[in-house]
């Protein structure tokens, strides 16, 4: 049986074997930090979020993508990116997470979706790594993060590579939840309730309205970087910005979106390969990206593994609702290949494997790209795995929100919250593209 506690701070829930307080942040005392040391059958908490003011749902933690952390692999060649031809709020941080830890064995499976992090004894201190006026400040509107980001805000330690280096933790960043809102699209992007950052990434660029070759065209790009990978956060940011910024100015320059498409995607692949400090040890991450003209509701997406592009329907008159990608993965490998149902590869523990990424480990890989052109109102929709795992189908999407083309920054704020209230086990990330129509 698990004893409860309550954090002599701020009265937050924590149990027995927590070295910090979840909720406030500051170290438990010692009584309840070595509590499961005296309770041979404690368990651990579940992991809480009290900062976003949302906890997710289910306790249990999701299953691990694959045995042994195993995964499909790319051919081992050089990436190279080659379209085929005639061808789609306030920080929050997992206070009792363990340190990073690469994956010894190079997979490239998908993340390993709502495993806990383990709690973690802080060390004793060097003298010089204490700081004597801890806590420090907040600055603006955080509760959490200190004047100095060369200190620590869960303890009275010191900063380094991001991490402490008493308690080990890692310490928030801007990146937790993000919001990029234009006039022609909107996005955003947050940690979610399980993960210790945030990985995800996304970029939006608008060609200028009076632009005589492509007024008002939106490029946007969202990507997932790939968790058992370095650095996984730089690479789907780095990706991100490559990717949408080469978009807009081919789309400027009066190239083909499909054509722009694949410039792209080759120089994101280029951007995410240059990162790598050797082939063992290379960032990764996903990508899907859309061009879409409101004046004629034409779009082209682009994409590698598994974040994904729907069309939305907007009414009875528009088109019907669609995925407009398919995934990179091991479950729909298996689908495509007759092998399994779609429910019985999803039920796997290598559902989300990936077999292609962009990274310098992912071999010779296709960039896969569709154009289509719906008619009628309605929004073209990007997002990571941490949206669709929960809403997999176009309809569960606009069944969800049936509203998305008409108020898009309500839409994506919606669609995040309804995956932290369905648990949060992943970051989650969503562009919203009106169409009027």
């Amino acid at each position: 049986m698990t004893k409860v506690w309550n954090c002599p701070a701020c009265s937050d829930r924590v149990t027995e074997g927590d070295v910090f307080c979840e909720g406030c942040g500051r170290p438990l005392p010692e009584e309840v930090a070595s509590a499961s040391e005296k309770h041979p059958d404690s368990v651990p908490t579940a992991p809480q979020a009290s900062l976003s003011g949302m906890r997710p749902t289910d306790a249990d933690p999701a299953p691990t993508d694959a045995p042994g952390g195993g995964a499909p692999h790319g051919n081992g060649e050089r990436p190279g990116m080659v379209p085929p031809e005639g061808a789609p709020t306030a920080p929050q941080v997992s206070l009792n997470a363990a340190r990073r830890g690469d994956d010894p064995s190079g997979a490239r499976s998908a993340r390993r979706d709502g495993e806990p992090g383990a709690s973690r004894r802080p060390q004793r201190p060097e003298a010089d790594d204490v700081v004597s006026d801890w806590p420090p400040p907040a600055t603006g509107s955080n509760p959490v993060r200190p004047t100095n980001p060369e200190l620590c805000v869960w303890c009275p330690g010191r900063v380094e590579d991001g991490y402490c280096r008493t308690c080990g933790l890692l310490q928030p960043t801007g990146r937790d939840h993000v919001e990029v809102r234009t006039h022609a699209a909107v996005g955003v992007s947050d940690r979610g309730l399980r993960h210790e950052r945030n990985e995800d990434a996304m970029a939006i660029r608008v060609v200028e309205a009076d632009h005589t070759r492509a007024p008002g065209v939106v490029c946007a790009v969202v990507c997932d970087g790939v968790s058992t990978s370095p650095r996984s956060d730089e690479a789907s940011r780095v990706t991100a910005e490559t990717g949408a910024t080469t978009l807009a100015e081919q789309i400027r320059r009066g190239v083909d979106p499909r054509e722009a498409t694949g410039v792209a995607m080759t120089r994101a692949a280029e951007a995410v390969a240059g990162i790598a400090e050797s082939p063992g040890s290379a960032p990764a991450c996903t990508f899907v990206s859309a061009v879409v003209d409101p004046a004629t509701g034409e779009a082209t997406v682009g994409w590698v593994g598994d974040s994904r592009a729907y069309w939305l329907s907007g009414g009875p008159t528009a088109s019907a609702s669609a995925l407009l990608t398919r995934d990179d993965s091991w479950s729909e490998a298996m689908v495509q290949a007759g092998a399994l149902s779609r429910e019985e590869a999803m039920r796997s523990a290598n559902a989300h494997a990936l077999v292609a990424w962009m990274g310098a480990d992912s071999g010779e890989i296709d960039a896969h790209i569709s154009t289509v052109r719906p008619t009628g109102p309605g929004a073209v929709v990007l997002c990571s795995d941490g949206l669709w795992n929960y809403y997999p189908e176009a309809q569960d999407l606009v069944d969800a929100v049936p509203w998305t083309d008409t108020r898009p920054h309500e839409a994506a704020r919606t669609y995040v919250r309804l995956a932290l209230q369905a648990g949060g086990k992943d970051n989650i990330t969503v562009v919203v593209i009106p169409v009027p129509g």
